[in-house]
């Protein structure tokens, strides 16, 4: 499964990613709402795009999403069967080199910031 926020030309590199009978949830589109992509590559997957919103739904729908989400996925994490695919690391003082490196599309994966309390 590939569950993306960002949509427009992500949808090709999702495709691309995508496990046969695999499926795409596209919950987002920070990246355009349009674009073009290679259908025959999703079928070839007997892939399945799905496109739904949170924000527009009843509190009741969210609340039983985040459980559901809670119930499936949030184990994987704990049981090692799911993992975060980290990017890079910057400190609390490399900020602006971190969101440099966000801005200019170079990261796959999260970006953390390590923040020292004191």
């Amino acid at each position: 499964m590939v569950l993306d926020v960002i949509g427009g030309d992500y949808l090709d590199r999702n495709v691309r990613a995508l496990a046969n009978r695999g499926r795409i949830v596209q919950v987002g589109v920070m990246g355009g709402g349009s674009t073009s992509f290679a259908l025959g590559a999703l079928m070839m997957k007997r892939g399945a795009l799905i496109g739904t919103v949170l924000r527009a739904r009843p509190l009741e729908e969210k609340i039983a999403a985040t459980l559901t989400f809670e119930r499936r996925v949030l184990g994987g994490f704990s049981d090692g069967s799911l993992h975060n695919v980290i990017d890079s690391r910057f400190s609390l003082d490399d900020i602006a080199a971190a969101h440099d490196h966000m801005h200019a599309n170079a990261n796959t994966g999260k970006i953390i910031i390590d923040v020292q309390r004191s």
